[in-house]
């Protein structure tokens, strides 16, 4: 099942539609992959093409979601409040969510950010998409490895986290404006170009109740520690 979290099959589509469409070449083992007019990939084997279908149906659906708002970001809960790490492919976010769950918190996504109209952040529990040292290609790790469990309500949002890694760095947070912060989002929020404003004002919305600092970190598992102190602290 290729479809993302939450999808409903429907015998007619509910009013407009966008249509992905997976063919395959004659009686041999490639197919095609075409999203509307476009034509994604061709002539490659299946489970490449469902890959591909995957990533491109997560990022439709993030891109025209009407009441939501998507951000690039890692997503835990902490005694009933949520931690929010925005950050793009590469930025160490998947590490540090993995570590943090391994710490006790709630899983809530790897990838997004749910955002409804009040700011509250929903789960998004894929499998977790991590990558082996020095490889690009991920792989999917389950929550159970992990000893965690996964979110299944909303949460207002305590503390936003703008955190980089570097080889020997050190936690050593600096606040930042709830302005700047939601400035910030912008650029890792998926429907920015289509619904700018609504985008912000979710942006807004969610900053009411959070705090946000940036920093450098080092190792994984220190951070995460030092992360569920600081929002003991601020309780």
């Amino acid at each position: 099942m290729c479809a993302p979290l939450g999808t409903e099959v429907f015998a007619d589509g509910p009013g407009d539609t966008f249509e992905f469409r997976l063919t395959r070449d004659g009686a041999g083992s490639e197919y095609r992959l075409s999203a509307g007019e476009v034509v994604v990939a061709e002539g490659v084997a299946l489970e490449a093409v469902l890959v591909l279908l995957t990533r491109d149906l997560m990022v439709h659906v993030a891109e025209h979601a009407p009441d939501r708002v998507f951000v690039h970001a890692g997503v835990v809960g902490w005694r009933g409040s949520a931690l929010v790490m925005p950050g793009t492919s590469f930025a160490g976010k998947t590490t540090l969510v993995a570590e943090l769950v391994r710490a006790g918190a709630t899983y809530y996504s790897d990838e997004y950010a749910v955002l409804d109209e009040q700011g509250w952040v929903h789960p998004y529990p894929r499998e977790l998409q991590m990558r082996r040292t020095g490889e690009q290609e991920q792989r999917g790790v389950a929550l159970e490895a992990l000893g965690g469990s996964v979110g299944k309500v909303p949460l207002r949002v305590a503390q936003v986290v703008f955190a980089h890694y570097v080889e020997g760095g050190q936690w050593r947070p600096e606040p930042v404006s709830a302005g700047m912060a939601a400035l910030e989002m912008l650029r890792h929020a998926i429907p920015v170009q289509r619904t700018p404003a609504r985008v912000m004002a979710t942006l807004a919305k969610m900053m009411e109740t959070a705090m946000a600092v940036q920093s450098e970190r080092g190792e994984a598992s220190e951070t995460a520690r030092l992360l569920l102190a600081a929002m003991d602290a601020g309780r």
